[in-house]
């Protein structure tokens, strides 16, 4: 009998797409494994589309939250409704339960479908909301410290719900009788040599760019190539597109446009993009979809969206990124100038476009301050960005690269095949005089860690000297986890220690003493791990 999995992903149309290398990576782990998708019945159709799948289950996740929030129905009631129709679920025993949605309504779901192997959140037998894998882990924790991130989402869905393995490209399904209507509508617009998608909108303003550069460039291809453009995007997004229409045609654009505005099918929009030889967009759920039908994309990445999280996946596209200090902002912020997104230029832009389509040379003048990547397929299989043109911060980069082959080792239990720099951190003094402040205070954090489990194995407890223990440890954990986030050699392993210490998966308070001291003490033998790989002395820290 095959293997069963069941994938819930309840979030967003790119979500969806990009998790169509983990659908290719279970068929190579599990040969003839049938997988089962939940997602929310708006993206049902798209769910469709994904190859691999035996089964979309879909409910309306949306209309759930929606009564939640206005309490138009008693919250237990409005779980009921999801119990009774998952109830069947519970009985298909699936191998595999992989939650790639992390927030606690879907870790409510997972822990009621049940598994013997979860992935992604789920709940303790307490109701706690824990997560399960250490990839998925990884992602709940490195939003902050995001400019160290150098995995894309794609890999971290395949890597979390299955593991190491060849290299898969984002791969969408798309029909022959789309593909004719896309041709049909296309040709009334025009027969340019080829056409470019246009995707000016987005679902978050934060993350598009100004749709009147959006017009400046493509005015500007439009007087060098034979090119036609598709304007691609929902209805609520019309007057954006008017207005990049309005200054496309002011800077003298003589291309022919094709107006797609809200009037097609997702599986239209599949056949209509994969007629065109180009995307140009902002970070959206089209610009995996046209990845997903080997389309070259051209990103633009401004706001809070980082092109390394969730960029265009795979060989040979283009990501177009501000050189800003506050950027990539974070998703809490609300920029008031939105200032990065002045410091790409449309000529800038136009010319990558151009270069993307075969047509001319990368721009060699980025004093304007910007940064080009390229995205490649890296020595592990997995998705990379490679600096063309521009830029970026040694400090960043040199840890970047770091903590890419300290993740992949840690979380994979492999090792990573991405060349080693033989070059010493450029902050090699302050991370040394951070270790000797940072490793007394580990050692005392983990006797106390290891007294308090002793304290609890005794019964009865001694309450007053649980107490007594229980301040002195979080005082210390306090100070070293202060401490340790100053240094970026030790910031992202003080982050997966302090959310460990809140991922107990054990009621009893024995159980969650232990595993406060195996946080602890995995804390201290990381830290020791990362001096001694950077070739810091650590026996000073004895002395």
């Amino acid at each position: 009998m095959p293997k069963q999995v069941l994938i819930i992903n309840i979030t967003r149309m790119g979500d969806l797409i990009q998790m169509t290398p983990l659908l290719k990576r279970l068929e190579y782990e599990w040969p003839g494994v049938a997988i089962d998708v939940i997602v929310d019945r708006e993206f049902c159709v798209i769910a469709k589309l994904l190859p691999g799948i035996r089964h979309v289950l879909s409910y309306d996740f949306q209309m759930l939250m929606d009564d939640a929030r206005v309490q138009s129905r008693d919250l237990v009631s409005l779980y009921q409704d999801v119990a009774e129709w998952a109830k069947t679920l519970t009985t298909n025993g699936y191998d595999r339960v992989i939650n790639l949605t992390f927030n606690r309504r879907s870790a409510y779901l997972t822990g009621y479908i049940g598994s013997s192997d979860i992935r992604g959140l789920t709940t303790a037998p307490d109701g706690n909301v824990i997560v399960k894998n250490s990839w998925m882990a990884y992602f709940l924790d490195m939003h902050t410290y995001r400019r160290l991130n150098r995995f894309n989402l794609v890999d971290i869905y395949a890597l979390g719900g299955s593991g190491p393995g060849p290299y898969a490209p984002v791969k969408l399904k798309r029909h022959d009788s789309d593909c004719e209507w896309a041709r049909a509508f296309l040709s009334v617009s025009g027969t340019p040599a080829c056409w470019i998608g246009v995707q000016i909108g987005a679902s978050d303003v934060m993350k598009a760019w100004r749709p009147e550069y959006f017009g400046h460039t493509m005015a500007l291809i439009s007087q060098q190539l034979n090119v036609g453009f598709v304007l691609i995007g929902s209805q609520k997004e019309l007057p954006a597109v008017q207005e990049a229409v309005q200054t496309y045609k002011k800077a003298g654009g003589v291309a022919p446009l094709c107006h797609a505005i809200g009037k097609t099918t997702i599986p239209q929009l599949v056949g209509l993009l994969s007629q065109c030889d180009l995307m140009l967009t902002n970070d959206t759920g089209p610009m995996h979809v046209a990845v997903g039908v080997e389309v070259p994309v051209v990103n633009v990445s401004v706001g809070h969206v980082d092109f390394r999280e969730t960029g265009p996946y795979g060989q040979k596209h283009w990501v177009i990124q501000p050189e800003i200090e506050c950027g990539p902002c974070g998703f809490d912020q609300v920029c008031a100038h939105q200032s990065c997104k002045d410091r790409l230029p449309p000529r800038y832009v136009s010319e990558v476009c151009l270069h993307a389509l075969g047509k001319g040379a990368l721009p060699d003048d980025c004093s304007l301050g910007m940064r080009i990547y390229e995205s490649a397929i890296d020595h592990d299989e997995l998705g990379t960005y490679q600096l063309r043109v521009g830029t970026e911060s040694h400090l960043y980069h040199w840890y970047g690269q770091f903590w890419r082959k300290f993740w992949f080792d840690t979380c994979s239990g492999g090792t990573s095949q991405l060349p080693i720099s033989n070059e010493n951190p450029p902050d090699l003094d302050h991370i040394e005089e951070t270790f000797l402040q940072l490793e007394p205070l580990l050692t005392a954090l983990c006797h106390s860690a290891d007294e308090m489990v002793t304290i609890t194995s005794h019964e009865p407890v001694a309450v007053d000297r649980l107490k007594a223990c229980q301040g002195h440890m979080n005082q210390v954990a306090h100070e070293a986890r202060k401490l340790g986030r100053t240094s970026l050699a030790f910031t992202p392993i003080t982050t997966a220690c302090f959310r460990d210490t809140h991922n107990l998966q054990q009621p009893d308070l024995r159980g969650m003493a232990r595993e406060h001291a195996r946080a602890y003490a995995t804390w201290q033998r990381r830290t020791w791990d990362i001096v001694r790989q950077l070739g810091i002395d650590h026996t000073l820290a004895l002395h």
